[in-house]
């Protein structure tokens, strides 16, 4: 996503511009949405909307920053004695968490474009690679590995990998919450915490 470089305009906000393609993608499909029917439901040129996005389905993380800003300082400020995949859990969940039925209807309509959609799905790595990032720093960190160990990097890539897996399984069950996807996919994928494992068995949970 790119941000004007001085101002915003009177008639919208980026937040508002999100909003409205959003509220298009839903009611006729992403395919079948233009930028210039975004730009016209929302009442400004084609040019303000490219001030803010490149594209169309950048509006779809326009939250992304805001989350990965939440994310890391919910990593920086955790326990060191505590396990770190039971920081990353939970900073996870409290990301994600979902507190309006228009929030949940967001996030449930942009994880099935990620899908679904080749333009979308194209971006879905870039939105996480601050996350792989900061899991990747935040296990070598909390555990006393090296970062350019193996283990933190495992840790980077699991946090991907089961990201997208909780998705996937909402996308498929929708009638189900994506908390409690999250909560199994990374119990799943995250490799134990070496300093809590005894005999194969973690300790610490």
């Amino acid at each position: 996503m790119t941000r004007p470089p001085g101002g915003r305009p009177a008639t919208t906000s980026v937040r508002e511009l999100a909003d409205t393609a959003q509220r298009l993608f839903l009611e006729r499909g992403f395919e079948n949405v233009t930028v210039e029917d975004i730009a016209v439901a929302a009442g400004v040129s084609r040019r303000t909307f490219f001030r803010y996005f490149s594209t169309k389905s950048d509006v779809l993380w326009v939250e992304t920053p805001g989350e990965n800003e939440q994310f890391a300082k919910l990593l920086a400020h955790a326990d060191p004695a505590l396990p770190y995949d039971q920081v990353i859990i939970q900073a996870a969940l409290t990301t994600h968490r979902i507190t309006s039925p228009a929030q949940r209807e967001w996030a449930l309509h942009r994880a099935q474009l990620v899908f679904s959609t080749p333009a979308v799905q194209a971006q879905i790595w870039g939105a996480f690679q601050e996350w792989r990032s900061q899991g990747r720093a935040f296990a070598a960190r909390q555990t006393g590995l090296d970062e350019a160990g193996f283990f933190p990097l495992a840790v980077g890539q699991a946090l991907v990998a089961a990201m997208l897996t909780a998705h996937e399984y909402w996308v498929e069950n929708p009638e189900t919450e994506l908390e409690p996807a999250l909560v199994r996919s990374l119990s799943l994928l995250l490799p134990p915490d070496p300093r809590f494992v005894r005999d194969g068995m973690r300790e610490g949970r």
